[in-house]
């Protein structure tokens, strides 16, 4: 006698990594809004699994479009990041330069973070750490302490 069943459809998805996302959870205003832009960026860097696959997507989607056609925080970089970023976007009067880089960008600079984000490299605690200075500098909180790690500095803004 023959099986006459059916058979469970297990085929992967090409964007089945989004059920992951750590932002699904979280309402879209967070990535929006320009004073959660630290909030928004731990959510991405540090919380979420699957930010490679957003990275890519996110790179292959918005090829091409100028910073005003991006929105909000993704894979944990803004809008403008993307766009100055973005070799094959469209440079208007007035934007930003593009972002290129040499290799040379010290760890705990703002453009050692980027660099680690526009290119999925591992986030080392020293670029970590200078962005949440840099942020609680920003919004007039106190600076971490010296003994502070990174673990403890993304707890504290988690």
């Amino acid at each position: 006698m023959a099986y006459i069943g059916s058979v469970p459809d297990t085929a992967v998805r090409r964007l089945d990594w989004m059920d992951q996302m750590a932002c699904r959870d979280v309402g879209p205003a967070v990535f929006e809004d320009d004073d959660q832009e630290h909030e928004a960026r731990t959510i991405c860097i540090a919380r979420c699994p699957v930010r490679s696959q957003c990275l890519a997507h996110v790179k292959t989607v918005e090829r091409g479009l100028h910073r005003d056609q991006r929105d909000g925080v993704v894979a944990g970089l803004t809008y403008t990041e993307r766009h100055r970023l973005d070799a094959a976007a469209p440079r208007h009067q007035g934007d930003a330069a593009l972002l290129k880089f040499d290799g040379t960008e010290r760890c705990g600079t703002h453009l050692a973070l980027l660099r680690h984000l526009w290119l999925d490299e591992p986030i080392d605690s020293k670029c970590w750490s200078g962005k949440v200075k840099r942020d609680r500098k920003n919004r007039g909180a106190a600076a971490p302490e010296d003994g502070e790690s990174a673990s403890d500095l993304v707890r504290a803004v988690s």
